[in-house]
């Protein structure tokens, strides 16, 4: 008997049931880490979304950067802007996914409808378009410089933004 955490943990040695004791562990895991996924509270409510349906008057436009360590800023250069309406429904999905970094069950696809995404230039500039008066999250997972061909390192920035009728808005989307 292998000794572990105040535990016993039978070896193959001993009595040959290792695989028996593994599939026991991942079963347990998978039971602890499907128990860590937040069941959302909040219900989409069509009625909330009403505002955002549709073609809107006005544009929102931005930079998503990275400030980094070294005081230099990285753009976001290539990557991808999700335009989200703020409705009960996304702000607990935003406290959740973004703010405590939490696992959170999928979203109802109704939901996904009214999302925008747009892609960033070189400069990590982006612009939606046509876009309904009301407010917004605005969510990028920004390419850290410290990528690698092989491996690539994300980011996420995020900011608030209201749009009225007729606007013309500019934000600064870092984290």
């Amino acid at each position: 008997i292998w000794m572990r955490l105040g535990r016993a943990v039978p070896t193959v040695e001993e009595d040959g049931s290792m695989k028996r004791w593994i599939a026991m562990f991942i079963v347990g895991f998978m039971v602890v880490g499907c128990a860590r996924v937040y069941k959302r509270q909040a219900e989409f409510v069509p009625e909330e979304y009403a505002p955002y349906a549709g073609a809107g008057t006005s544009r929102l436009c931005g930079q998503v950067f990275l400030s980094l360590d070294n005081g230099q800023t990285h753009p976001g250069v290539h990557d991808y802007v999700l335009l989200v309406p703020v409705t009960s429904y996304t702000q607990e999905a935003f406290k959740v996914k973004v703010v405590q970094r939490r696992r959170i069950e999928p979203q109802d696809p109704q939901a996904q409808r009214f999302e925008k995404t747009a892609q960033t230039d070189q400069d990590g500039r982006f612009c939606f378009l046509d876009v309904p008066a009301g407010d917004y999250y605005v969510l990028a997972d920004v390419t850290h410089p410290d990528s690698t061909k092989g491996k690539r390192v994300g980011m996420l920035v995020y900011a608030q933004a209201t749009v009225n009728e007729h606007d013309n808005v500019h934000i600064m989307v870092t984290q």
